[in-house]
């Protein structure tokens, strides 16, 4: 797994400086660099810039902003941030050479699990050099850096325009190819990436947009692992800043776990309106779950119906009005007990990291047991819990242990009461983690098991 870290940071670096500037000195002159991290499985990175810190965390669809350091040789070493938060360094510093005048636009794209194969969607860095100059309007460059979509033409438009009627700002454009950087007047457009063959096939629009004038703009199609139909999102590098446009269409993604121990089949109401016979939202049980349901991003009324019940048996504990986001990805947790008379019982809605990591495997706990009282969550290489492990101490019911990246590998989880480490609640499970996976386990309350409590496990 080291080597895979080398491998992938030495390549997004090679040949490129990120994101430190320095004072420029007019007989030696300037040279301007913009670095975006585009590579949709590719982990965090810290960069030294001659001894110093210039980047810490660079993660998935962020950019530098246009850097100005001294042209010439510079020194740079490279660390990778591993799964458990540790460092190591996978280059050692080395001397780069930039030329004056000239900004480079470096961009780590591709699929990261697929370095080292023949496969055209691997892990690549591009670098895009253009002269550096600060436009009268507004200067526009444009880069295919999704992997998976096709051969794409793109589209600046006044807003609404009809795309029969306009010429593409950049047509024929497949993965890892870049338009021509085009000055255009300051103002709102309107950006749509289609099918090179058909455009009212239409992959990504922005809606209306603002380009300001003397905005220096490089955007990258980058991969969407969000939620939302669009299989692109766009990174932009105004300059001065770094943004992500999504398209406008997008909504959200949802899933429902029922992990009330003591309730029936339900049926998840939206709206007021009950599901069709047969959906996913009709007739959920103990322990089952829904896949990733997609739905517009808005404010929503969710009611849990017992099913079959007639006249129906709303739950009202497990009424929520929630408002979901465009492009998040939800759970919503039906939890609690229903015969207990204690106030634990609700539709408890979490938002999901999903973006795989080629270098990790994530892994989240939730704790929706009523009754396991306060736990401690240990990561361990063996059957048995101790200090050295990874642990999550003291977790209260409905907590979250959010996602955490592991080391890919057999891993036992090992549920204990809080502050008793001898006393096993849940597990020893084990979990063969690979590269790339993602795990939410969920502790509830079971009947069938010796111990009362159990976890299922949600995603791979």
């Amino acid at each position: 797994m080291k080597n895979i870290h080398k491998m992938l940071v030495a390549s997004i670096i090679t040949g490129a400086l990120v994101g430190c500037g320095s004072d420029s000195k007019d007989d030696i002159g300037s040279s301007y660099l913009r670095v975006f991290h585009a590579s949709p499985d590719a982990p965090e990175v810290n960069v030294w810039l001659d001894g110093k810190p210039a980047l810490l965390g660079v993660d998935y669809q962020q950019s530098s902003g246009q850097i100005r350091v001294d042209a010439g040789n510079h020194r740079v070493q490279v660390d990778a941030i591993l799964p458990d938060g540790s460092s190591l360094t996978v280059i050692p510093e080395t001397n780069l050479d930039l030329m004056a005048d000239i900004e480079y636009n470096v961009v780590a794209a591709g699929k990261a699990a697929q370095l080292g194969t023949d496969d055209v969607n691997a892990f690549t860095p591009k670098i895009v050099s253009r002269n550096a100059l600060v436009p009268q309007g507004a200067r526009v460059q444009a880069m295919h850096g999704a992997p998976d979509v096709p051969m794409v033409d793109i589209y600046i438009t006044a807003v609404d325009a009809d795309l029969t009627d306009v010429q593409p700002f950049a047509n024929d454009i497949s993965y890892l190819e870049v338009s021509e950087a085009v000055e255009v007047p300051a103002g709102s457009y309107q950006i749509r990436i289609t099918s090179a063959t058909n455009s009212s096939t239409v992959y990504f629009d922005s809606g209306a947009v603002q380009v300001p004038s003397g905005g220096d703009w490089f955007a990258v199609a980058t991969y969407n692992t969000e939620a939302g139909v669009s299989p692109v999102n766009l990174l932009v590098d105004t300059g001065s800043d770094s943004l992500v446009v999504r398209d406008k269409y997008n909504g959200s993604n949802l899933r429902v776990v029922h992990t009330i121990s003591d309730a029936p089949g339900v049926d998840v109401w939206v709206n007021g309106i009950a599901p069709a016979m047969g959906s996913p939202l009709d007739n959920l049980t103990f322990k089952g779950s829904t896949d990733y349901l997609a739905v517009p991003a808005g404010n929503y009324t969710f009611d849990v119906a017992v099913n079959g019940s007639d006249p129906v048996a709303v739950v009202g504990a497990l009424s929520l009005d929630a408002s979901l986001l465009a492009a998040v990805n939800y759970t919503a947790l039906a939890i609690g007990n229903l015969d207990d008379a204690v106030d634990n019982d609700q539709l408890l809605v979490v938002t999901d990291d999903t973006r795989r990591l080629a270098t990790a495997a994530k892994l989240r706990a939730i704790h929706t047991s009523t009754l396991a009282g306060n736990v401690d969550i240990y990561i361990s290489a063996d059957n048995t819990p101790s200090d050295d492990d990874v642990k999550l101490s003291n977790i209260s019911y409905k907590g979250d242990s959010t996602m955490l990246q592991v080391s890919p590998g057999e891993v036992y989880v090992i549920v204990t009461p809080a502050d008793d480490i001898n006393t096993i609640a849940i597990g020893p499970a084990l979990f063969n983690l690979t590269a790339g996976s993602i795990t939410t386990l969920v502790a509830i309350d079971d009947p069938e098991a010796l111990t009362g409590v159990s976890v299922i496990s949600l995603d791979d």
